[in-house]
């Protein structure tokens, strides 16, 4: 039966419910998958919080992600053709074992925002929250859809989608990357912040430090949702195209 590719976003959990500790999926982020001619499902671990360590800009969520429930989660991935990291202001380990699953088992990934932090993360790096103040100032605004410009490398696999080397994003960050990992730099801010990170193998396997989603209306930023789903598209010949 041919079928659309299927993208699993991974649940972000939302603590600011006075009843309820919910595990949500952006919208915009659903839209951009279904506009781009695919269709989201959301992916959460089947396992209980363990622990909640507050922190700033963040709060770290733990599971208990024993071998059954990590083989219950790597399942849900293997259901998917691709898988999307969205941002938020929580980091969970479980996101950091699906993109070490994902690189393991060469399935397309793109992290946003806190997604592309957990990239860095899940392959060995750090972030810094030094310079709260500054970053609050230059690199977070929920208005400002054009806050800094991207400087992307001419070897990156971003510029080959969007075929120039500069732009300007929104961005909605308090920290950044120290560290990147197993992860190559392929795009900066003006200022040095880290904003584009890339694995280096033949897979789509790419971190921006911005939202797309918010700013699908921009060519160059609908094209990271449209090369991420072209790529598995051209993967396998049976999706209904």
């Amino acid at each position: 039966m041919n079928r659309k590719p299927i993208i699993g976003i991974v649940g972000k959990p939302q603590c600011d419910d006075m009843i309820w500790n919910k595990i949500c999926i952006s919208n915009e982020i659903k839209d951009a998958v279904n506009a781009n001619g695919a269709v989201a499902v959301g992916i959460i671990p089947q396992s209980k919080i363990k622990e909640i360590k507050e922190g700033k800009p963040f709060s770290y969520q733990y599971y208990y992600l024993d071998d059954n429930s990590l083989n219950d989660l790597y399942v849900t991935i293997d259901l998917c053709d691709g898988i999307i990291l969205e941002g938020g202001i929580v980091i969970c380990d479980y996101e950091q074992k699906i993109v070490n699953y994902c690189i393991e088992v060469k399935k397309p990934i793109l992290g946003i925002c806190c997604g592309c932090i957990n990239m860095a993360l899940a392959t060995g790096g750090s972030i810094s929250l030094e310079n709260y103040e500054y970053l609050k100032e230059k690199h977070f605004s929920l208005t400002n859809m054009n806050m800094h410009n991207i400087n992307l490398e001419n070897d990156s696999k971003l510029f080959s989608v969007m075929r120039k080397n500069n732009f300007e994003v929104n961005s909605i960050h308090k920290c950044k990357i120290e560290n990147t990992g197993k992860y190559s730099v392929k795009g900066y801010a003006d200022d040095g912040v880290v904003e584009v990170l890339e694995f280096n193998d033949d897979n789509f396997n790419i971190g921006v430090q911005w939202h797309p989603e918010f700013i699908v209306h921009k060519q160059e930023e609908n094209l990271i949702f449209k090369e991420f789903i072209s790529y598995i598209k051209n993967r396998k010949k049976d999706y209904n195209l």
